[in-house]
């Protein structure tokens, strides 16, 4: 049963409701904090560099092999 005797009191399962969704907020954040940003590198990384072809003065020792005489 829900009675308001004070001016503008907020109900205590309200108050309760509102802890509950604030520890759960903090918790996240902690997880988040602690786990997800953890190996997060400190400078942004260059994609560029990352997906660029190899470069002009690459090893090109590679000889593709030739395939066998087959008998057809």
């Amino acid at each position: 049963m829900l009675t308001n005797t004070g001016g503008d009191k907020i109900p205590f399962r309200w108050e309760i409701s509102i802890a509950l969704l604030l520890k759960i907020i903090l918790l996240m954040g902690l997880w988040f904090f602690l786990f997800r940003w953890q190996d997060h590198p400190s400078v942004k990384p260059d994609i560029a560099a990352h997906f660029a072809l190899p470069s002009a003065q690459a090893d090109f020792s590679y000889q593709p092999q030739k395939e066998p005489n087959h008998d057809r």
